[in-house]
């Protein structure tokens, strides 16, 4: 595929699966990345989970060696600071895709011509947040993912496509997490195909305010292997996708 459009990815400058596998897919399929903006760790303020939602012990590789190897520019830069502004303004950058971020500002949103896509782990706008697995389970609410324009609304902005995850009868709680993941990167390249293919009049939907989730509090975790097993009892495992 000739790419017609400038990408910038957001990354996390450490190891991490979400930015390792997406940067393989993009490249993969086409959509080799102009400039990666990567983002040291920050100390989270909520909660820390005792429940895992992802796999422990993965073989992962430094974003920077991964941008060499994939011959794509590298910028260890804070997100939001002026200094990666300038880097959007520098490569003329089209279409930003977060593969590892805090939460953007409108200061780094507005140089990109198009806008900045986000894979939610969440079915908008009643998912947004944090902890959306978790959350979904003890609402029963769907499993999903919702690919999205984001603006300075936290999950907010223009859904571009959005879709659930298949419910087994032997799916553990990681089964569903790891399955999410999963789902998140088929819809980014399923959104950049809809995207390079309807540009520059790329068909949306308006996300309204909707539901949003803090950290899932440790009280309703306790439980939440049981609520798994009447979760998977209330979707009598249907075939979503």
């Amino acid at each position: 595929m000739d790419t017609k459009l400038k990408l910038g990815v957001f990354a996390y400058n450490f190891p991490h699966w979400k930015t390792q596998t997406g940067l393989f897919n993009l490249c993969f399929n086409g959509y080799k990345p102009d400039v990666v903006l990567a983002a040291d760790s920050v100390k989270l303020n909520f909660p820390q989970s005792k429940i895992r939602t992802t796999t422990s012990g993965l073989y992962l590789q430094q974003t920077k060696d991964l941008c060499k190897f994939y011959d794509i520019p590298f910028y260890n830069v804070a997100h939001n600071s002026e200094e990666a502004v300038d880097i959007v303004k520098k490569y003329e950058l089209d279409l930003g895709i977060i593969l590892g971020a805090r939460i953007l500002k409108q200061n780094i949103i507005d140089p990109f011509k198009i806008g900045i896509i986000n894979m939610h782990p969440g079915v908008l706008p009643g998912n947004r947040g944090l902890d959306n697995v978790k959350w979904s389970v003890v609402k029963r609410l769907p499993v999903g993912v919702t690919v999205h324009f984001i603006n300075s609304k936290i999950d907010m902005g223009r859904k571009i496509i959005g879709g659930e995850i298949e419910i087994k009868q032997d799916d553990e709680f990681l089964d569903f997490c790891t399955r999410n993941q999963n789902l998140e990167q088929k819809l980014l390249i399923d959104s950049l195909d809809k995207i390079y293919r309807e540009y520059p009049n790329i068909k949306t939907t308006e996300l309204t305010s909707g539901v949003y989730h803090k950290a899932l509090p440790p009280e309703l975790e306790t439980n939440l292997y049981d609520e798994v097993i009447r979760y998977k009892q209330l979707w009598q495992f249907s075939q979503k996708i």
